[in-house]
């Protein structure tokens, strides 16, 4: 049975040995309206008014809510006090806090990670008046470390919905590549991938539910645009980029075929060698990523394999954390850049789920692949959860 709080549990006791680690007494999450992202991941449930969370390193989490608010709460199990005020919260607030006096306290902002900035600039400004300057600026630091790492390292349950989600986008792809048709339009092939959902029970990774996901012929561009009319013809290329959202977490997985021209049984050597070029790379990749890696080494293998193999260098990170996100918080596997040193830097660790691409990318119509591989980083190095996509997808015309 489906239980909403059992990954908040586990989320919870990764923080709380994290607060300890790292000497710090609690974190506290403020959120109205569902303003920070981070309280439903860690409760199972959001706020609708005015509400704080303290998360402490000793175990003892306490909730200060509204009386609408405070049941759903008190049934999550997580909080050992609910607080509920009747008119405002700095009725229960302050004295709490007062209370509790922490020396050290962890608040949901970064300049970096968009994840970990959930306090909004109005609300910090409220706990600030409440609290003191002086007091607040003497204990307050970044929950990014905190929060980075509880969403980088999967819990069990975290890894079995991704799991999950990742083996439906592969048997969906197996699916949609043995109706693909010569002639078939973009915006076909994206009704292919709908009705494979709709069949499964389950939703895009991106965007609104039953949204296509990227389906491009190369000669038309390939870019994160929506698929469109243009029908395929003998000698495309057709990229698909598809994800799945199964219980929240999400896949990230990419194929590439072509359209076989008549009298043709294999496609032609430079298509080929592209796609033996992004195999290669990918294969690369994941024999090297492992604990302690850091993101740039990780990216460095993927993109020297694609260079020499001919092609330009990859335009984008040869990898990402995935999770609740298509690209969730974690480690970039990215080249150095001065604005994501935070994150190109930190190294890669245990339970961690990556997406692998190292693509290979032209203009002018020449070929172009892209193939995506999601792994996950066990203590002997990285584990496929997707099946791998071995072979160009070879779609036959009717002079075949």
């Amino acid at each position: 049975m489906y239980d909403k709080y059992q990954i908040p549990r586990e989320k919870i006791a990764q923080l709380e040995k994290l607060l300890n680690e790292k000497g710090i007494d609690g974190l506290l999450l403020v959120s109205r309206e569902a303003s920070d992202p981070i309280l439903p991941f860690l409760v199972g449930d959001d706020t609708v008014h005015l509400g704080a969370a303290f998360f402490m390193a000793n175990g003892h989490h306490i909730m200060v809510t509204s009386q609408s608010d405070e049941k759903k709460f008190m049934e999550s199990g997580i909080f050992a006090e609910v607080l509920a005020y009747t008119q405002s919260l700095d009725e229960v607030f302050l004295p709490l806090f007062n209370k509790l006096n922490p020396r050290k306290l962890a608040l949901n902002i970064s300049e970096t990670d968009v994840i970990c900035d959930g306090l909004t600039y109005g609300l910090y400004c409220m706990i600030r008046n409440m609290v003191g300057k002086e007091r607040l600026d003497a204990i307050e630091v970044s929950s990014e470390d905190l929060i980075r790492e509880i969403c980088s390292m999967k819990s069990a349950t975290e890894i079995e919905y991704l799991h999950t989600s990742i083996q439906l986008t592969n048997d969906i792809y197996d699916e949609v590549f043995s109706k693909i048709k010569v002639g078939m339009s973009e915006c076909e092939i994206g009704d292919l991938f709908v009705a494979g959902m709709k069949a499964r029970d389950v939703f895009n990774g991106l965007g609104a539910p039953y949204d296509y996901p990227i389906v491009c012929l190369v000669r038309e561009g390939l870019a994160h645009r929506s698929p469109s009319h243009s029908k395929s013809i003998p000698g495309d290329i057709l990229i698909c980029d598809f994800s799945i959202n199964y219980r929240g977490y999400i896949s990230d997985i990419a194929r590439t075929g072509y359209f076989l021209k008549p009298g043709e049984t294999c496609a032609p050597p430079d298509i080929q060698h592209a796609f033996d070029t992004a195999h290669k790379a990918i294969s690369a990749t994941i024999n090297f990523i492992g604990e302690g890696k850091l993101g740039w080494e990780v990216d460095a293998v993927g993109r020297k394999v694609v260079e020499e193999g001919g092609f330009p260098t990859v335009r984008h990170s040869v990898g990402h954390p995935i999770g609740r996100r298509c690209h969730d918080s974690g480690t970039s596997l990215s080249p150095k850049r001065e604005n994501n040193l935070a994150t190109c830097c930190r190294p890669v660790g245990i339970n961690e789920v990556y997406a692998i691409e190292p693509t290979v990318i032209q203009d002018d119509g020449l070929p172009c692949m892209l193939v995506e591989e999601n792994v996950l980083i066990t203590p002997n190095g990285a584990v496929a959860l997707s099946r791998r996509q071995e072979h160009l997808y070879l779609i036959k015309s009717e002079e075949n």
